[in-house]
């Protein structure tokens, strides 16, 4: 089981396809696992309960929520897929791997595969003859990846910063350039921005020295005027940032207020788990919007809305502050560096959720939850080090 999430970690940035493999062929080990027993459930809890409360809460909502669905078969479904299938690694991590060694193993596959995928990308928009209104993102999708790196980044500038990863440490700078090198070429805007907040928020906390601190910040914001001005692709990219008459800006508009009808028509739980992308074709789409076939909200928090009414959307917003809170209280506390991590991808995933449904890509969502499972087992395996 652990050779196989070994797989689904190498595999998680280069194919979703593999990964479905791995995922696959652990289900029946896991079910195997879990009929065997000896599980101790009460050590898992015993990281933070509040945490898994949240977790409880929000998958409880979805689940009613899915219930009251027009749809239920599909609502069930995706159910099932986003709350049991996706989260198997997160189960998987915090249940069975409880070895510092193969954490390590673990985060050092993801950022292999991250890495490769970088690599890719920046090969793809360097080969190019014509950078103008393209978007590069190696073998994933764009979102996929803009999500991944939201993330990824803030991390490995956290880790270049605290000289993280032992002898390892020299490729912590490597990957750091490259993954900000494809998020570039990547082009998505959204991402651009979490990045541009969550790297200076996270790395506040671990530089002391604020003269170094404002230097670093003052020397980034130098160092990517330069690159914006010299490259008119991505100058042109940003510029739209502020035009409200883009069709990217105005369509997401446009979901917003057909996503905010609905939770008007239906405040409590909302249209249903997998009833938004007909509702919306066939009712609540404004007459205005020229992208005609989208499929959800462009937004955690009006997907949440939309979905899942009010509950749904207590729940998430709840989970998502509480997640934040844990990793900078845990930190502020002991002052490791896991918390810190964590606290940075909860808050790099949930920026750009704000302008993109990231929990519903499944790249994004099956890594969030599986790093964040990696981070909390880091946490208790560093207790119980204390402890001894």
């Amino acid at each position: 089981m652990f050779n196989l999430l070994c797989a689904f970690s190498f595999f998680c940035s280069l194919s979703n396809g593999l990964t479905n493999v791995a995922l696959g062929l652990i289900c029946p080990l896991f079910l195997y696992r879990l009929y065997l027993g000896g599980v101790d459930w009460r050590a898992v809890v015993r990281i933070d309960r509040g945490i898994f409360a949240c977790i409880g809460a929000f998958i409880a909502v979805a689940f009613l929520a899915t219930l009251g669905s027009p749809e239920f078969a599909k609502g069930f479904m995706i159910f099932l897929n986003y709350n049991i299938y996706r989260m198997l690694p997160f189960a998987i991590t915090l249940l069975w791997v409880r070895d510092k060694q193969r954490l390590w193993l673990l985060v050092s596959l993801f950022l292999l595969s991250v890495f490769i995928n970088n690599l890719i990308t920046i090969g793809q928009g360097l080969w190019a003859a014509n950078t103008m209104g393209q978007r590069f993102h190696g073998v994933i999708s764009p979102m996929a990846q803009a999500g991944l790196l939201s993330a990824v980044i803030p991390v490995l500038f956290l880790a270049t910063v605290r000289r993280a990863g032992g002898r390892f440490f020299p490729l912590m700078p490597v990957m750091l350039l490259a993954a900000v090198a494809a998020l570039l070429f990547n082009g998505t805007r959204g991402a651009w921005l979490a990045v541009a907040v969550t790297t200076p928020v996270t790395l506040a906390f671990v530089v002391k020295d604020r003269k170094r601190y404002f230097a670093g910040i003052l020397t980034a914001l130098l160092l990517g005027t330069v690159i914006f001005a010299a490259v008119p692709s991505f100058r042109a990219r940003l510029a739209t940032l502020g035009q409200a008459n883009f069709q990217s800006n105005s369509e997401r508009v446009l979901m917003w207020k057909s996503a905010w009808h609905m939770f008007e028509d239906h405040p409590l739980l909302g249209i249903g788990v997998g009833h938004y992308s007909k509702a919306y074709k066939t009712e609540y789409i404004l007459p205005e919007a020229k992208e005609r076939r989208q499929g959800h909200a462009h937004s955690n928090v009006m997907q949440m809305l939309a979905e899942r009414g009010a509950l749904g959307f207590i729940t998430f917003m709840a989970m998502w502050g509480y997640f934040m809170v844990f990793g900078l209280s845990g930190w502020l506390r002991t002052r490791q560096t896991a918390y810190l991590v964590f606290f940075a991808i909860v808050l790099g995933v949930m920026l750009q959720g704000l302008t993109e449904y990231n929990l519903g890509t499944v790249v994004v969502s099956k890594c969030y939850w599986f790093s964040l499972a990696i981070a909390l087992q880091w946490i208790a395996l560093s207790r119980k080090g204390n402890e001894k």
